[in-house]
């Protein structure tokens, strides 16, 4: 895969650490007020289509006490969306209502067992799926039911099926959505429609209802709204902000209990924790088990309970990283000077579990190529393939796959990640077609490039610059961590460190230390400079240990435009 060259995105070196925020909040377009904002802030947002409507049919359902179907999705943001519904009506002595969440084997979608097990239900709501699930929902309102669709994903044109006819959709970005933010999650948005239902039900069922929309609701959006990998800003940055400080500050919450799981007890969790060590165990109940089980945990009440899923769903992240290493290894086996010459990539396998195809394809875009990549699991007896896509910034996967129609059986999902189907007998043509597409684009498309905020004098990394930093969590997609530059800086390697000793620890200038992740690489070409100045990319983080700044080196050479 091609080095990445780095941009320095403000020329101007700052004089002071103040400075340094004004230009971290100007390259993000942002001023002073972005450092705010709390939960008063999301009401601008309750005006979307279809929330408040939304709301309204549910609690005359709920007043009537009809049976209500909750169908969620199998990752992190659909459990978390089913979660948060069910945690409200339990929270109102509701009991008639069923949760379920499709399997893998299922496929991503309302499940057929939703209608065809429950014909009595007279309302069914979907979470974090629905808005292209034509002929599911389509039954559904067969069968006299309403259905209220609470979901994110891209709205298909009418050329490739368009939008499933539920009684209210809510998805920002349908058409003729007033709402000016559309990068809310499933769970975000049900966040919302919870706001509005609590209303509702003062008006329809019981006007004395007490129901706070608090701590687990709040935790439980943050969660979903940084594993879904959307923008933290606007809406986005106050959910993971206000679910942040939930979970530091009660600990009794599940998720807290994951988090104990993962080896963070004491712990103040920050959105790299959510992203990074808990989301990843809620979603490995639906990678390679049930995903039931994350589901359970979230809405149990029963320490003992709460403490034994925990623990279930740690073991399965295990699994779940030694399958993805086996499946790495044959990627590497298999990836071909062929393949590096392609602008996409189109890998296929019996043998690879379905759960995890999306990331496998990160990580070979992560380690071995630059473009979009698509990793399916093939499933013989049915003779389909059914996989993920992951693509690159400039590349619309959506739009690609949307040129790809014909050739599939299913699909769906973002600008940068999608699911899809596709019959054995078409996959070449898919891959083919996929690759036709790529072409048309700019070659620049597919070239790495890497953004620095800014130059920075080592002498300003100290905790001062840490309590900047500070300032701008959450960080994530759409505020990423700050990232620096130091031209002409010494380097030099103080040990090799991890399992296959595939990390560095280095010394950088005269009194910093430095880790470079997976850097064990450029261990001889650092040590053939020793005397001689490198460039470095680096992220700023606390040492727990050393209890000083430490430099999360990102790339060393001559680097810098």
């Amino acid at each position: 895969m091609h080095k990445p060259r780095w941009h320095i995105r403000a020329q101007h070196r700052p004089t002071s650490v103040s400075e340094v925020l004004d230009i971290l909040l100007a390259n993000r377009g942002v001023d002073h007020s972005f450092l705010n904002g709390g939960l008063k802030d999301l009401q601008v947002h309750v005006h979307m289509r279809g929330l408040k409507e939304g709301a309204e049919l549910m609690a005359r359902h709920l007043a009537q006490g009809h049976k209500i179907v909750l169908v969620g999705d199998y990752d992190c943001d659909g459990i978390t969306s089913l979660a948060q519904m069910s945690l409200l009506l339990r929270d109102i002595d509701y009991q008639n209502f069923v949760a379920m969440i499709p399997t893998r084997s299922e496929g991503y979608g309302v499940p057929d067992r939703a209608w065809k097990d429950h014909p009595d239900a007279r309302l069914f709501v979907v979470l974090d799926c629905g808005t292209a699930d034509v002929d599911a929902i389509t039954r559904i309102r067969e069968l006299g039911a309403d259905c209220i669709v609470i979901d994110h994903h891209e709205v298909p044109p009418p050329s490739a099926g368009g939008v499933a006819p539920a009684t209210v959709l809510i998805n920002p970005k349908q058409v003729g959505c007033p709402s000016a933010f559309k990068e809310f999650c499933s769970s975000g948005l049900t966040l919302l429609f919870l706001t509005q239902l609590r209303k509702a039900l003062r008006k329809h069922a019981r006007d004395d209802l007490q129901v706070t929309i608090g701590a687990e609701y709040m935790s439980l959006a943050a969660l979903a709204t940084v594993a879904d990998v959307v923008p933290l800003i606007d809406g986005n940055r106050i959910i993971t902000r206000v679910g942040l400080a939930h979970l530091n500050q009660r600990p009794q919450l599940p998720l807290r209990q994951v988090a104990e799981a993962a080896g963070l007890t004491g712990r103040d969790l920050t959105a790299v924790h959510l992203g990074y060590n808990i989301a990843p165990r809620i979603n490995a109940a639906g990678r390679i088990g049930d995903p039931m089980l994350a589901y359970q945990l979230l809405i149990s009440e029963n320490q003992d309970q709460v403490r034994r899923l925990a623990q279930n769903l740690n073991q399965l992240n295990t699994a779940r990283q030694q399958q993805e290493s086996r499946i790495l290894e044959d990627v590497y086996e298999r990836f071909t000077p062929a393949m590096a010459n392609r602008r996409t990539v189109v890998m296929a396998d019996p043998s690879w579990a379905s759960g995890l195809v999306g990331i496998i394809a990160s990580r070979i875009q992560q380690e071995l190529f630059f473009g979009p990549t698509v990793v399916l699991a093939i499933d013989e007896q049915r003779g389909i393939a059914r996989g993920s896509a992951r693509s690159v910034p400039g590349f619309n996967i959506h739009d690609a796959l949307e040129r790809c129609d014909d050739v599939l059986l299913r699909w769906g999902g973002h600008r940068m990640a999608a699911g899809l189907t596709v019959a054995l007998e078409q996959l070449e043509l898919f891959v083919d077609r996929l690759e036709a597409v790529a072409q048309e684009m700019e070659p620049a498309v597919f070239i790495p490039r890497g953004e620095v905020d800014l130059e920075l004098d080592l002498e300003f990394v100290t905790s001062k610059l840490l309590t900047v930093i500070k300032q701008l969590e959450p960080h994530g997609h759409g505020n990423p961590m700050p990232c620096f530059a130091a031209r002409n800086v010494s380097v030099g390697v103080l040990k090799t460190f991890g399992r296959n000793a595939k990390h560095l620890r280095l010394s950088i200038g005269n009194k910093h230390q430095g880790i470079f992740w997976n850097g064990a690489q450029h261990r001889h070409s650092v040590q053939r400079q020793t005397g001689n100045g490198l460039d470095a990319v680096f992220q700023v983080q606390w040492d727990h240990y050393r209890h000083e700044p430490i430099l999360y080196v990102k790339d060393l050479g001559n680097l810098l435009d």
